[in-house]
């Protein structure tokens, strides 16, 4: 039985990116996936996903997020191949609605260069809009997105080339921890290990329950559209607070269609039971709503898939040792926002595997405050 510094379970975007720092370390180390990534199971697809600076969901991400930006820029120079585009952003709803008062307490807290746009600024930024009466708009530079499949193909072929040992195609069926180490049974044999990282997304939520953290998993559905009259002005990431339970959200056409849909709001689901397919009829609320807030941008459904989002009760991030094996770290669930953090996050599981703990506070993401009290 092949003994390692650490094993990693789960090669998408977290795992991709602690398999890479792990390597970059000279770890000895393993990782596990069951299908091969990059792929579309999960929730690490979907061409392109959307990096902020100025995070409105909690301003203590800022720091997490500006480490993040730094290792991203890194990965691409390394591997010679985009995979950051800094945009700019534009954000729109009600002043005092969750995102545009979020956004500009992360702009004055972080000293981020957020503006409001009105009159002829708005029409000169963002041409494409319309927003009613009630709502306004703000631009944060460094917002852009980010190539997902490429990221964590990237991760996985320096951390390859690095001494990591890949393995794919090859599902996790038991792991059990002792004061001595882990021992991770895969289907196709049995792994010894100093530290276990698990980082499974949904697969993950029943050893997420067994350290006393209940999450859910929803289906969320992606679409793209054909290009419209307006689509070519349409030139950096966007999002829009409809109202209390909805956030419009897409990006500039790289060359596949215009990718639009809404945040959150899917239905219920499991790993095992997930429906992949998508029908048109899905796409209909997003393309009304594209039609009142972004006319003349789309046309017709193009394609759709479906994203799995695993999701704490506060929709933040848990990220701590398992509090019955502290040899092991979960990193999950990240709530359908985790993959712009992925380059940081797997940066500070390895520095817990290597040097016993993150230089990044990351106690906004402990499991304390998730557990189930007695």
């Amino acid at each position: 039985m092949k003994s390692l510094d650490a094993v990693v379970v789960g090669s998408g975007a977290m795992g991709s990116a602690a398999l890479f720092h792990l390597a970059r370390r000279g770890a000895r180390v393993a990782g596990f996936d069951a299908y091969t990534p990059p792929h579309a199971l999960g929730s690490s697809h979907g061409e392109t996903r959307m990096i902020r600076e100025a995070y409105y969901e909690d301003v203590r991400y800022v720091p997490l997020l500006r480490r993040a930006y730094e290792l991203w820029h890194d990965l691409a120079r390394n591997a010679a191949t985009e995979l950051i585009v800094e945009t700019g952003g534009v954000f729109a709803g009600p002043p005092q609605g969750e995102l545009i008062a979020g956004i500009e307490i992360a702009g004055r807290e972080h000293g981020i260069a957020i503006e409001r746009l009105a009159g002829e600024a708005l029409v000169a930024r963002a041409p494409w809009l319309r927003l009613p009466g009630d709502m306004v708009a703000v631009t944060e530079p460094r917002a852009g997105f980010l190539h997902p499949e490429r990221c964590i193909e990237a991760h996985l072929r320096l951390a390859a080339a690095g001494g990591a040992d890949v393995h794919s195609d090859e599902p996790v069926m038991h792991w059990r921890a002792s004061d001595d180490g882990v021992v991770v049974e895969t289907k196709n044999g049995r792994y010894a290990a100093a530290r276990l990282i698990l980082c499974a997304g949904a697969g993950m939520t029943a050893w997420l329950a067994d350290a006393g953290v209940e999450t859910t998993v929803t289906r969320q559905p992606i679409f793209w559209f054909t290009t419209g009259s307006n689509t070519a002005s349409l030139d950096r990431v966007w999002a829009i607070q409809i109202d209390d339970e909805r956030l419009l959200y897409g990006f500039p056409d790289v060359g596949g269609g215009l990718k639009a849909t809404i945040h959150y709001g899917g239905e219920p689901t499991t790993w095992q039971t997930v429906n992949r397919a998508v029908g048109p009829d899905e796409a209909r609320e997003t393309q009304e709503l594209l039609a009142r807030y972004l006319p003349g941008v789309h046309g017709d459904l193009l394609r759709a898939v479906a994203c799995i989002y695993t999701n704490t009760r506060d929709h933040h991030f848990a990220i701590d040792s398992h509090p019955s094996h502290a040899n092991t770290l979960l990193v999950s669930a990240c709530s359908g926002h985790g993959f712009k953090f992925a380059s940081a996050i797997g940066e500070a599981a390895a520095q817990w595997a290597t040097d016993g703990a993150s230089k990044l506070d990351l106690s906004l993401f402990s499991l304390d405050r998730l557990r189930a009290r007695p």
